[in-house]
């Protein structure tokens, strides 16, 4: 059955921050890929009027599950990490081939490889970077991965930090998707005992399917490594400057 909302779908605006302003409605949104939408679904983000979607996955994922691009939309494809690289943790036909063929220690591979991407987030500077540029300009943004979850929730975080969200409020958002994809990752579960899969296999794929703040702190740690504080890290890398935020808050608040 086509879908009226992309999976793990939000709107940031409403979110508060500590000024008591809030997130304008209809400005920011998040969410999983745009595929296999219902008509009802497809006029649903048409009527947006997004400026543009950025599209966080790998060559593998968007072949395997293309975006419907909304109307009037400029479509953006910049992966945040490579998919032949980091190939048990993308979500697309191969990948769910390779993973239910893991045994031994390839199954902890998996598990390495979810941390593996969380320290490269924070460097994936083209795509960021350009994600910044649409937010200077106050365009309508649709940003989105495979589910939703892990490279769509930390550009939230960063976003949420930037205008002035709490660290806090971001850990609470972030931890949310796991509502969100929690129907999804059940069937997943009882998929996997059904086919006779082992204990092993069974616990690493619900650690990938869902995030927690080991996996937030990761990211946290790498971007820390080599500056004082996160106003630092966005200062030295991406040029995001006091002066920038207020302009983003100006564009995004209310």
């Amino acid at each position: 059955m086509k879908k009226d909302y992309p999976n793990n779908y939000r709107d940031m605006g409403g979110l508060v921050c500590p000024t008591n302003k809030t997130i304008k409605q209809g400005k920011l949104i998040r969410s999983a890929s745009l595929f296999d939408l219902s008509e009802k679904g497809k006029k649903m983000l048409d009527d947006l009027h997004i400026d543009t979607v950025i599209d966080f996955r790998c060559a593998g994922e968007t072949a395997d599950k293309p975006d419907y691009i909304p109307k009037g939309s400029t479509y953006v494809h910049l992966p945040v990490f490579p998919d032949e690289s980091y190939d048990l943790v993308t979500v697309s036909g191969d990948h769910t081939k390779r993973v239910l063929a893991l045994k031994g220690d390839g199954i902890e591979e998996m598990r390495r490889q979810k941390y593996t991407v969380y320290t490269l987030m924070p460097f994936a500077k083209q795509t960021w970077e350009h994600l910044f540029s649409c937010m200077d300009k106050g365009e309508t943004v649709l940003f989105h991965c495979s589910e939703g979850k892990d490279r769509t929730g930390m550009a939230a975080a960063v976003i949420e930090y930037c205008l002035g969200r709490t660290p806090e409020q971001i850990k609470e958002q972030y931890l949310l998707s796991n509502e969100y994809v929690k129907a999804h990752n059940r069937k997943t579960q009882i998929l996997l005992r059904l086919m006779g899969k082992e204990k092993r296999l069974r616990e690493v794929i619900a650690f990938c399917e869902t995030v927690d703040m080991h996996q937030f702190h990761a990211a946290y740690t790498a971007a820390l490594k080599n500056h004082r504080d996160i106003d630092d890290f966005l200062l030295q890398e991406y040029n995001i400057t006091p002066e920038r935020k207020e302009r983003w808050r100006s564009f995004y608040l209310q």
